[in-house]
């Protein structure tokens, strides 16, 4: 079987996370224009207005980041040492790859990577999305521009998720490799 069978792969689940992730970002900036209309509204006055929610939100970016950087790894590294010992099931187990022949280990390995990547995406993008809606209550509540320029710039980290193509079949790529090279260490 060729790359072709995984590229196909790899093309429809860039597909559906495009679709995630774009809307993921349609309901930040929804949330944040309703937070824009709604803040002077409820703007305390200039003398009460401390901006202690905005500093909680970047503390809570930060831990967001360091959370991500661990899940992301513990996932990636667990789906290669499965494969590596032949017992990885699929996130989803209605994926099961049964059609693919033994001896094409690498397709077979790409399809198990590829919701692998999928997860991947969601989960880091949820990280940035949980965020980004604490600074624009943040903003909602203090009227920080400190505050809606973090909600801004994490509506743009969830959209520097969004998928393409050749950034899947890379990332699935890369782990392949890492994977081949863990196989000739053993």
């Amino acid at each position: 079987m060729s790359d072709d069978a995984w590229h196909e792969d790899a093309s429809k689940t860039v597909r559906i996370l495009q679709s995630i992730v774009a809307a993921m970002c349609a309901g930040m900036l929804i949330f944040l224009v309703i937070a824009l209309s709604m803040a002077p509204l409820l703007k305390p006055p200039a003398a009460i207005r401390p901006i202690s929610i905005t500093l909680i939100a970047f503390a809570f970016v930060g831990l967001a980041q360091i959370a991500r950087a661990i899940l992301l790894w513990k996932i990636t590294t667990k789906a290669r040492r499965e494969i590596l010992s032949g017992t990885y099931t699929p996130l989803d187990p209605r994926r099961r790859i049964s059609s693919v022949p033994v001896e094409d280990g690498g397709c077979r390995d790409a399809k198990y990577l590829l919701p692998v990547f999928q997860a991947k995406t969601i989960m880091s993008a949820a990280l940035f999305e949980g965020c980004g809606f604490f600074a624009a209550i943040a903003y909602l509540l203090e009227g920080s521009p400190v505050g809606l320029g973090l909600a801004l710039a994490l509506i743009l980290g969830v959209a520097a998720h969004f998928p393409t193509r050749s950034r899947a079949i890379g990332w699935v790529e890369r782990q392949l490799e890492i994977v081949g090279q863990e196989k000739m260490l053993r």
